[in-house]
């Protein structure tokens, strides 16, 4: 029985958890679907709870260097206890915030969804799974928008932000001008802060000279003139390029 603990603890011969998704291709504010699948452990145990968590890799600066860290967006646990050594199939759903990472449009975006179980005395099995998010209507909306401009999304970051709108991280949205035009402007960048249906409030950098956006979130007072807060209707394309289009001029 001592060998038979000891090896739990080490994670041997103990239970495994593996999340089969309905689909990995999500919309940002919709909904997450699947089945927990727990097999094996020792019939003597039980888990406490399962857990799933909506994780995005964050970069982080310090000084002149950077680095990624794991920021969770969304959980949900699954209470037990949940008798091990025999199999358990659970339905599950987690419902994906509107400010989910967008993963679809490349750039180091990275969500994923993390299951695990909680087994005292044991090391806790867990499963990964990667997503491809796709904008919300309104934030697609708002993004041809800004093609429609004559500008080009450039990058897409997730990066972090000390405390702003209540979270630690950011994702931004880099325009670059498509061509002839818009020259004054090195770059557009935009933050989506909140959304309420068509309803988009965003943070809008007019970039003259490439400074980037991460110092002004930090540092913003509401009176900066190099950046505004604004609140579009994105119900189309056309309503959005309209707004903006004021912001821009």
């Amino acid at each position: 029985m001592a060998l038979k603990s000891f090896l739990r603890a080490l994670g041997v011969g103990g239970p495994t958890i593996d999340a089969v998704l309905d689909t990995d291709r999500v919309q940002a504010g919709g909904m997450l679907t699947g089945t927990l699948h727990i097999r094996g452990g020792d019939s003597a145990q039980t888990a406490s709870k399962a857990v799933i968590e909506l994780v995005a890799r964050v970069v982080k600066k310090m000084g002149d260097d950077e680095y990624s860290a794991d920021e969770v967006i969304a959980g949900s646990s699954l209470p037990g206890p949940i008798q091990l050594g025999r199999d358990h199939s659970i339905p599950f759903q987690l419902a994906l915030p509107a400010h989910t990472p967008v993963t679809s449009l490349g750039g180091r975006n990275f969500v994923w969804l993390r299951s695990g179980l909680d087994v005292p005395w044991a090391v806790d099995p867990s499963d990964r799974d990667a997503l491809e998010v796709h904008p919300t209507t309104a934030q697609s909306n708002v993004l041809h928008a800004m093609e429609q401009l004559g500008f080009r999304l450039y990058k897409v970051d997730i990066d972090a932000r000390s405390s702003w709108f209540g979270r630690k991280w950011v994702q931004e949205f880099e325009f670059r001008p498509a061509g002839y035009g818009r020259a004054r402007y090195d770059e557009i960048e935009l933050v989506f802060e909140n959304q309420n249906g068509s309803q988009v409030e965003l943070m809008v950098q007019l970039d003259r000279s490439a400074r980037g956006l991460g110092g002004l979130l930090m540092e913003m007072t509401g009176t900066d003139e190099s950046w505004r807060r604004v609140t579009v209707d994105a119900s189309s394309p056309q309503s959005a390029a309209h707004m903006l289009q004021q912001v821009i001029a």
